[in-house]
């Protein structure tokens, strides 16, 4: 029948906002059979009535997942797939450690959302402003991901990777990447200005336009088919 949910500690703990007895909850391997639905029923019921729950280890598929889970929870080590999350609202919520694959985020509005060592693996992200979520210990990485106008002004992502991704168009502004890995990644359009990119390879992406002049580029590596990215500015014609 195909796992649905599976939670290895099955812990849900009080975030110590407004309920400090919420209710502990311990499952295992909850799996879509007749005899676990009473289980599944229940656990979503649990989360559901405690939208503050604290969540860990716990792998969340389409559809089972209820629409206001994702204002004011906590994720820790979860994981999520195949998720359809276009034009929805994430508010006071808080991701750690956690994944998201295959899933559509195109135009999600993220308010004082935490993201603590998130990745995202195939997935649409068009049009998301990073710079609405929390500041402190932000730090996501994207694999194979559609990034097209998404914003990352002021964000603080050092040492993150952006791998097999399109970031056409997105802003870059007063953004700190420095010592990340953005590997074959399309930058057609992208802005950067007073971004620091220290320490970035950039070796293998391409499209992208880079002011030395309004950028901190200190040992960021650049192949030669990058060189004319980094002298558009100055109207230099570079011949083969």
């Amino acid at each position: 029948m195909g796992r649905i949910l599976q939670t290895i500690t099955g812990k849900l703990k009080s975030t110590g906002h407004k309920s400090d007895n919420l209710p502990l909850l311990r499952a295992t391997n909850i799996i879509k059979t007749p005899h676990s639905d009473h289980k599944k029923s229940t656990f979503l019921k649990i989360m559901a009535s405690n939208p503050q729950i604290y969540y860990s280890d716990v792998v969340f598929e389409k559809p089972n997942i209820p629409d206001h889970l994702f204002n004011a929870g906590v994720f820790e080590n979860c994981t999520f797939k195949n998720f359809d999350f276009s034009d929805a609202k994430f508010t006071d919520t808080d991701f750690i450690e956690s994944e998201f694959e295959n899933c559509n985020f195109s135009l999600a509005k993220l308010e004082n959302v935490g993201m603590k060592e998130v990745t995202f693996k195939q997935c649409k992200l068009t049009g998301i402003d990073f710079g609405r979520c929390k500041d402190f210990l932000f730090c996501t990485n994207f694999e194979s991901c559609i990034l097209d106008y998404t914003s990352f002004i002021k964000k603080k992502n050092k040492k993150s990777r952006l791998i097999d991704c399109s970031a056409k168009g997105a802003d870059f502004t007063e953004s700190d990447f420095s010592q990340s890995l953005l590997q074959n990644c399309d930058f057609a359009n992208a802005v950067f200005l007073n971004t620091n990119l220290n320490g970035v390879n950039l070796s293998t992406s391409y499209n992208f336009i880079i002011n030395p002049e309004t950028n901190l580029l200190k040992k960021a590596k650049f192949s030669l088919e990058g060189l004319p990215g980094l002298l558009a500015n100055y109207g230099i014609i570079i011949v083969p």
